[in-house]
């Protein structure tokens, strides 16, 4: 910005006299740092640094030059004194006489001028490039490019933002040059430098400080660090901070930047366990199931580096909204999750903050296993909304109703095979007696088997659990409370004084019914007894000669109440247990279809999410769905099933090579043996003997289970080293290729933050740099990154905007230093921690140096 230490600013309608004055404009205009670049003289410098003194405003000294081709921007850092750039002045040729002309100009050209302020510790930036006395407008288009490429040259300096594409396509990647806009305290549309013109044009760079080491800094990697347009606010979910109170890191406060953050530090000294604290508090730590050795190991850290009763605290925001998640740890069971804030912008549907997360070794087991590897698909999708695990309760419940039904009726058919060999000797018997007397007979003893029945009600109770009462008895903990304590236990009185008088109250009326049905079961016995001594009479008439009709008499009536029972058996057969079966399997069948849909939509979700996955991967990782699903679970349940039927392994191998578990349960359901040989090409008798093994073992509700089964999507990932090789299945893939591809598809999932412990584990060097780091240096701005980390790749190449370094004594491990690479002690750390310092970092880039000629 001009001041009106330039010729060309007429103070009368600048619209300031004194710096404070352009201090408070800066401010005013929301910009963090300005650069004072008054035409050959730094006359205003000091006064703008005094100005700004006490206030955010980050001042930069500096001068606009006229060298002999156009105008240069030379800046320095802050707090650099007038007097040493006044100095420069007159060793460029400006005598101290001529400071301030307009009309004053170098001998020397845009690339020598600014290769002289850069050994004087300035900055040199192409003034306007685009207008007069621009670098552009020089006629000689091979010199223009030499001159920007130039590493003298820091930046260009532009007006019309549409010049920067220009300026790229004309540097056909030769250089990734800055480029940058400041208002020159032009107003907007004219020409004259006026105060209302300050922030017109302005450059956003990403700077822990916009202090000239930022500004080199935000230059040196400008597709990441600077920016024309204002950024956009984030939209992802960003975890802010992490406390952590008690235990390794007590008293320890990490924060986080939104994009990429890197943690670095020796061995021990808390890397890795903050890693975990972060997934601890969430709720988002390894799955026990998947990765059980994992998890065993980060619960063995957890235990080692934590007390009972240390808290972890995780602030995160998403665009405006912001939420605070507190977890406690205990060794015998740690709490839930304890949010704070806007949770309902935060949370998911599951009802927790989605982070995508890999501890150590995470990342190859993923690599390894297939159900890994869909963990990765599914952990951007919403799965929620197919319900399965509710149809699958009802399919068991379903499955446990067949069975007991089956089973009845199997009973009920072996008792009733007597049933003709009753019938007949009935009928013989009959022909001894009246056949009156026979029917007569016949219905007492249909009676008989539902009057025998009628005995006591057993004792039936209200039960309920009321003994809470008891525990507010005495003196409340918190004084207080003492009313509290009070109600609650006279509203369990009220409730145990109503359970007290209903049990009372169905004691009296168990008494009664039970004494009616006694007096009922006996006046029936009166009557049977009275009929039987007729019958008995009749028969001794009829039996004069002593033939032995009482005796058959009495098997008479035997068989009448066998028949009776029978009868009432075959009846329950069909009209309860045989309905109720086709019933139970046509809901069954619904249910089954129920599921399979379910299944089916997850699948195209699936496939969706895939497609979508396979266009921000850029053609290095694949992923396709296949047409067959794992059937390594059903071998293994109906294996264990068959266990015991002699059947072999490679005849239970076929039936699940050549059927579904839905097919093979419902024709054995059916009773279609004939339909499975037709599919599977099994002899008829190895499924005859499997179906009869069910049945006989009783094992129909284990079978019926099969149908359940979630038989795992195919899932292919292929992977690929350049654009011109073929793809490789991961599972033929070397070690660290195989962690390449995984980590290429967590990249490109999702929005929510990826935090990873050592990512570069088992990867090849280049494969760093040229995967993971061009991966992240694309996406950046869309993710929040915490890393782990040893490779200075990840922190140097992809530009870590903060990192973390931690050192540990034998107890406790503290923060060291926060910050990005433009700050000096970070800067050190950094070539510590990676290189292992100056001596060994300087001895490989002697000896590399070679590679790079």
């Amino acid at each position: 910005m001009h001041t009106p230490a330039s010729q060309d600013v007429d103070v009368c309608t600048y619209g300031a006299t004194e710096a404070r004055q352009v201090v408070d404009a800066a401010i005013a205009a929301g910009l963090h740092a300005v650069a004072i670049t008054d035409h050959n003289t730094a006359g205003w410098c000091d006064a703008m640094a005094e100005a700004a003194r006490g206030t955010p405003l980050v001042v930069l000294p500096g001068v606009e030059l006229s060298t002999a081709e156009g105008h240069l921007l030379a800046i320095w850092e802050e707090g650099t004194p007038a007097q040493f750039i006044e100095d420069v002045l007159v060793e460029l040729g400006i005598l101290r006489a001529d400071h301030g002309d307009l009309h004053k100009a170098l001998r020397t050209g845009f690339a020598e001028t600014a290769r002289s302020i850069a050994a004087r510790g300035g900055l040199a930036i192409a003034a306007h490039a685009e207008r007069e006395k621009g670098l552009l407008r020089i006629p000689v288009a091979d010199h223009v490019n030499q001159t920007m490429l130039d590493p003298a040259i820091a930046a260009v300096e532009i007006v019309d933002i549409a010049e920067a594409e220009k300026i790229r396509v004309r540097l056909d990647g030769k250089r990734d040059l800055a480029v940058v806009r400041s208002s020159d305290t032009t107003a907007p549309g004219a020409s004259v430098h006026v105060l209302h013109g300050v922030g017109n044009r302005r450059t956003w760079i990403k700077a822990s400080r916009p202090d000239l080491r930022g500004l080199r800094h935000a230059m040196a990697d400008p597709s990441l660090r600077i920016r024309l347009v204002e950024p956009a606010v984030p939209e992802h979910t960003v975890i802010k901070s992490v406390t952590v109170t008690g235990g390794f890191l007590d008293g320890q406060q990490f924060e986080f930047s939104g994009d990429l953050n890197c943690l670095l530090g020796g061995t021990g000294a808390g890397k890795s366990l903050l890693i975990e604290l972060v997934r601890f508090a969430l709720d988002q730590q390894t799955d026990a199931n998947d990765f059980p050795q994992v998890r065993k190991e980060v619960e063995s850290r957890l235990k080692y580096a934590l007390t009972s009763g240390s808290t972890v605290e995780v602030v995160l925001t998403r665009g405006h909204a912001r939420c605070i998640v507190r977890r406690a740890y205990f060794e015998d069971g740690s709490t839930r999750p304890e949010f704070v804030g806007d949770t309902e912008h935060l949370a998911g549907l599951s009802g927790r903050i989605a982070i995508t997360g890999f501890s150590q070794s995470e990342v190859i087991e993923y690599a390894r296993t297939p159900v890994g590897r869909m963990a990765l698909i599914d952990a951007a999708l919403d799965l929620t909304e197919f319900r399965e695990t509710d149809v699958v309760t009802r399919l068991n419940d379903n499955g446990r109703l067949i069975s007991g039904l089956e089973s009845k009726i199997v009973q009920a058919k072996q008792k009733l095979h007597a049933f003709p060999d009753v019938e007949k000797r009935l009928a013989e018997l009959s022909d001894l007696f009246d056949g009156e007397t026979v029917k007569m007979q016949a219905k007492w003893s249909s009676e008989k088997a539902l009057f025998d029945t009628l005995v006591g009600i057993p004792e039936l109770k209200v039960v309920a659990g009321t003994s809470g009462g008891d525990k507010f008895r005495g003196s409340a903990a918190v004084a207080g409370n003492y009313d509290l304590y009070e109600r609650a236990q006279a509203t369990y009185t009220i409730l145990n004084e109503a359970i007290d008088a209903a049990n009372a109250q169905l004691s009296q009326v168990l008494l009664a019914v039970n004494k009616e049905l006694a007096t009922i079961r006996q006046e029936w016995l009166d009557r049977y007894q009275k009929f039987d001594r007729q019958l008995a009479e009749a028969v001794s008439r009829i039996d004069a000669d002593n033939k032995g009709l009482a005796a058959l008499r009495t098997r008479l009536i035997e068989l009448q109440t066998e028949k009776a029972k029978l009868d009432a058996q075959r009846t329950q057969l069909n009209e309860e247990f045989l309905p109720n079966l086709t019933t139970a399997k046509a809901y069954r069948e619904e249910l089954i279809s129920e599921l399979l849909d379910a299944r089916k939509a997850r699948r195209r979700r699936r496939e969706d999410r895939i497609k979508a996955l396979n266009k921000l991967m850029g053609g290095i990782v694949r992923i396709k769905m296949l047409p067959q699903n794992d059937d390594s679970a059903y071998l293994t349940d109906l294996t264990a099933i068959a266990k015991g039927s002699r059947l072999r392994s490679p005849v239970l191998q076929q039936i699940c090579e050549k059927s579904t578990p839905v097919k093979l349960v419902r024709s054995f359901l059916a009773g279609d043996v004939d339909g499975v040989c037709a599919a599977t090409g099994v002899e008829h008798k190895h499924i005859e003997t499997l179906f009869e093994h069910v049945t006989e073992k009783g094992t129909i509700e284990d079978f019926l289970l099969l149908q359940t089964l979630d038989l795992h999507d195919g899932l292919s990932v292929e992977f690929r080293k350049h654009s011109n090789d073929g793809y490789v299945p991961i599972e033929r893939l070397a070690h660290g290729q195989k962690c390449t591809a995984i980590l290429i598809v967590a990249l490109a999932d999702g929005n929510d933050p990826l935090i990873i412990d050592q990512p570069e584990d088992a990867l090849h060097a280049p494969w760093i740099e040229e995967y993971l780091v061009a991966k992240l240096r694309d996406l950046r701005g869309s993710r929040q990154y915490i890393f782990a980390t040893r490779s200075p790749g990840l922190v140097v190449s992809a530009d870590a905007e903060m990192i973390i370094t931690l050192t540990s004594d034998a107890t406790n491990g503290v923060v060291e230093a926060t910050g990005s690479l433009e700050r000096h002690d970070l800067n050190v750390l950094a070539l510590y921690h990676l290189e292992g310092g100056p001596v060994p970092f300087k001895r490989r880039t002697v000896k590399l140096a070679l590679s790079m000629s």
